[in-house]
């Protein structure tokens, strides 16, 4: 006789939205299966075996590992969701009713996990040169311990060599892992204030800083009190999805405070912009991320408590064979997500003298305005140069040991003219700011929202020709996450049991006729009465 459970979730991904919460919760369900065979080689027909069920685990596990070149080994536990699916009392587990003793007996243990909505999403990241790349992962594990209920003083030598287990007083069997990913979304508006982009746009009200220059650089600068009276606004999505080709980006431009005659000598010739992707990696969480998330304490963190599927590297570390990574070891690279066949560098038309007007604008404020759609490479680069781990676009977020963000960087070349004539002495300054982008995940289009015909109002049902009453169509969702998030009672019953997605429905509730010899209700009775 052998014994073996398996995990079959009701979906192998988990999706969660919006910015990491600690007050929001998701759920991950499905069954376990305990499959019981009694099948023998030696004899044709035997016995049914009986088995107690003592307990039943399913776990929830998240853990986060990192393995690079620069820093060895490090993992941290992100949650441990345990549920326990046996009752107090063990339960019988028998075959006696299978009429067929070569198929195996099978149970369905239903679960559902509570799971936390602060989780990074499932990521890859780490050295691609060490047999396996690292990352944040999640999966579910179940064990099983069984009792045998036989009676083991009948048994004989061969009986004990055929089926051993059933002389083990209590055996623990474990379910092969069944891994979850872990996604997280951003959903679009449904009135964004660009058209260009999935998002709406923000707007920074920026302060240009003139770029650094060198001891030995006697060449001419603007006077200070002519930059401070720039004014610079930049516009960019408030986020922009990671399957987008372009980044809307407007700059607008206007001088405040300064004179009719510096503002004809000012000028923009230029602007270049450039996005870029900065990573973090480091051995330990920071004490901020700690602080910010419930991340379980060090005496549940490996090695006190391993990982329940740990990469097979931490064997090393356990063994002593590898040294431990350095405690809060930082490393830190940034890249352009640009297309490499492209400076970003816009050069303005006509002569740039753009602010002549400013000093008589008066309350008709009026702004010198730049724009274009920045590209985004999608290309991934399997080797950096300098860095062994892959380089690809990225959503932004934060992990325990690893973290993305993303920054657009911007330079205006400004002229001033310190002395006029037809060949004029100018003074150039290049000015630099950045502002934060966030990259994020799209979830996928919904069927539901793609459907143009008006819907009936919730609670009417037509009836077609055949007489049968056709299924009610709802009204299309009004939350931004509706489509893709169904109510839990549309899925299970109020005692955990999976709903049956009947096809034909049942018919119309219909009162009974009142008989003539019966009484007739009075008019109170009639109100109440349903139609």
């Amino acid at each position: 006789m052998s014994v073996s459970i398996e995990i079959v979730p009701f979906a192998d991904s988990l999706d969660m939205y919006g910015e990491p919460d600690r007050s929001a919760a998701y759920s991950i369900s499905g069954h376990v299966v305990i499959s019981m065979s009694n099948k023998s080689f030696l004899f044709p027909r035997r016995r049914a075996f009986r088995l107690l069920l003592r307990s039943l685990v399913v776990t929830f596990e998240g853990q986060s590992e990192l393995l690079a070149h620069e820093t060895t080994y490090s993992a941290v536990r992100l949650c441990a969701i345990s549920q326990e699916l046996a009752p107090g009392e063990p339960i019988e587990l028998n075959a006696e009713d299978n009429d067929d003793m070569d198929k195996p007996c099978t149970w369905n243990v239903v679960f559902n996990l509570t799971v936390p909505g602060w989780l990074p999403p499932s990521s890859i990241f780490g050295d691609i040169q060490t047999g396996g790349e690292t990352g944040t992962r999640y999966a579910l594990h179940a064990s099983a311990k069984f009792e045998s209920v036989d009676d083991c003083s009948a048994s004989t030598w061969l009986s004990t060599l055929c089926n051993p287990f059933r002389f083990s007083p209590l055996r623990t069997v474990k379910a092969p892992k069944c891994p979850i990913t872990l996604n997280r979304f951003m959903s679009t508006p449904y009135h964004a204030s660009s058209s260009t982009s999935l998002f709406p746009l923000a707007n920074y009200h920026v302060s240009a800083q003139p770029e650094a220059r060198d001891e030995d650089d006697s060449s001419a600068r603007i006077p200070p009190h002519i930059l401070s009276g720039l004014r610079v606004v930049c516009s960019v999505p408030e986020h922009v999805g990671t399957d987008e080709d372009t980044v809307p980006f407007s700059l607008r431009l206007r001088t405040t405070g300064l004179p009719e005659e510096d503002c004809k000598r000012l000028r923009v010739t230029e602007f270049a912009v450039d996005l870029e992707q900065h990573e973090r990696y480091c051995t330990q969480p920071s004490t901020s991320y700690c602080a910010q998330y419930p991340v379980p304490p060090r005496r549940e963190q490996p090695p006190f408590k391993p990982l329940l599927s740990a990469h097979p590297v931490h064997s090393l570390y356990e063994l002593g064979v590898a040294p431990y990574p350095p405690p809060r070891h930082v490393l830190a690279r940034a890249f352009s997500i640009m297309p490499d066949d492209l400076s970003g560098r816009y050069t303005l038309a006509g002569n740039g003298y753009v602010f002549t007007q400013d000093a008589h604008a008066g309350d008709n404020v009026t702004w010198y305005s730049l724009s274009t759609n920045i590209p985004v490479s999608h290309e991934d680069i399997q080797v950096d140069k300098d860095w062994r781990a892959r380089r690809r676009l990225r959503s932004s977020g934060q992990s325990p040991l690893f973290d993305v963000n993303h920054r657009l960087l911007v330079t205006v070349v400004c002229t001033y003219d310190l002395i006029d004539g037809n060949e004029p002495v100018r003074a150039t300054e290049r000015l630099n700011f950045c502002v934060p982008l966030r990259f994020v995940r799209v979830p996928p289009p919904s069927p539901s929202a793609s459907r143009t015909s008006s819907p009936s109002p919730m609670g009417f049902c037509s009836p077609s020709s055949s007489g049968r009453t056709s299924p009610c169509e709802l009204p299309l969702p009004s939350l931004p996450y509706a489509q893709s998030l169904p109510a839990y009672s549309q899925l299970f019953d109020s005692n955990g049991d999976r709903k049956i997605d009947y096809s034909v429905p049942l018919p119309l509730y219909t009162p009974r006729e009142v008989d003539n010899k019966d009484e007739a209700p009075n008019e109170e009775e009639n109100a109440s009465t349903p139609s």
